[in-house]
């Protein structure tokens, strides 16, 4: 009887030393790392990112969940641009492979409506933005929620997202302005153009080679006029300087014209001659050429006396005399082109007087 107490305890301790409970499972953990954009307008593609973490195996599922929208998806990325308009409370999970879901992360998004959106320059840059002179830049914009969206320095309307190559001669900022319902946003970009050492000589229209034409092609180097007269037939004038001093192998960085010593003797042409414009034209060939029916692009534009009274610089004439280097004269003729007369039997004409004729500045520098 005895005997048996012994073994009776040894089964006991045995029994006792057995582990039979279940083992436990740890649960994951879910984090948002991005919802972007915050604030998209209706129609917009935003993106989400999730990723999990799980101490004790790893991370097999994934749930987005809108409080607008429900289940957005599965997936621990994704794109969508369906969300309704407002403000979307975001809940993110993943699970593990023992099938346990983490508790829920928190996240946001507001969908705009369309008409509502502000208009918003995300981007304007300039690549380089460092250049020497002669050398080109790559203007580089993306805007969102615009109608319209423009850069200023004579670039004009451009798309919503874009590039344009630019040449300026000078360090220039450029404005790109952004409109679209009731906002409008503007973003600036300077690009700095390097210098050498410039050279500047103001020449003076010669006295002797410079003057007008009449429709008869009779020249006159009295002075200059330009217009129409009595019988309504035009006059255009003619402008010539001595460049034999810029060197042929000058680069020419700028060209100003000055045409601000002008008088009014008879009536006014502006406003309607239209615009005064400049035309190159071959020296020694003015002659018999007093007006050309296929003409060229102007070279240089003023459309009334504010713009008349300023000095004028244009890429036309820097690309003009850029060409008539290494020839004695370079010339350019003026007309009233737009259109010949005004017909009212008048005389309105702009006239420069011999000794007081207009000025061109060059600005160059020799590699």
């Amino acid at each position: 009887m005895n005997r048996a107490l012994p073994l009776v305890c040894v089964l006991l301790i045995l029994a006792g030393c057995a582990d039979t409970s279940p083992q436990s499972n740890e649960s994951p953990e879910a984090s948002i790392s991005s919802i972007s954009p915050a604030e998209p307008t209706e129609g917009e593609t935003v993106t989400f990112i999730g990723h999990g973490t799980d101490a004790d195996g790893d991370v097999v599922g994934y749930r987005w969940n809108s409080e607008l929208d429900g289940e957005l998806s599965r997936l621990a990325t994704f794109e969508t641009d369906s969300l309704s308009v407002g403000e979307h409370a975001i809940d993110f999970m993943v699970q593990d492979n023992n099938g346990a879901w983490s508790p829920e992360a928190h996240g946001s998004v507001k969908v705009v409506p369309a008409g509502d959106a502000l208009t918003t320059v995300k981007t304007f840059e300039a690549l380089p933005w460092t250049i020497e002179t002669g050398e080109s830049v790559t203007l580089l914009w993306n805007v969102s929620n615009a109608t319209s969206v423009s850069i200023d320095q004579d670039i004009g309307t451009v798309p919503a997202t874009g590039s344009v190559v630019v040449t300026p001669d000078e360090t220039t900022t450029y404005v790109l302005t952004a409109t679209g319902g009731a906002s409008t946003a503007t973003a600036n970009v300077t690009v700095t153009v390097q210098q050498p050492d410039v050279s500047r000589v103001t020449l003076t229209a010669d006295d002797e080679m410079s003057g007008y034409i009449r429709s008869s092609g009779v020249e006159r180097t009295t002075g200059i006029y330009v217009g129409d007269d009595d019988a309504n037939r035009d006059i255009q004038g003619f402008l010539t300087f001595d460049i034999s001093d810029i060197p042929d192998d000058a680069v020419i960085t700028r060209v100003t014209v000055d045409l601000s010593a002008y008088d009014i003797p008879y009536d006014l042409p502006f406003p309607g001659l239209g615009c005064l414009r400049a035309y190159v034209h071959e020296y020694a060939s003015i002659r018999d050429q007093y007006w050309t029916k296929d003409l060229t692009d102007p070279i240089g534009e003023w459309c009334d006396f504010d713009d008349l009274d300023m000095p004028t610089h244009s890429i036309g004439f820097r690309d003009a005399l850029k060409d008539e280097l290494g020839e004695r004269y370079f010339q350019f003729r003026l007309q009233f082109s737009d259109p010949r007369s005004d017909w009212d039997d008048t005389r309105d004409l702009l006239h420069w007087e011999r000794g007081i004729l207009p000025t061109m500045t060059v600005e160059y520098y020799c590699d």
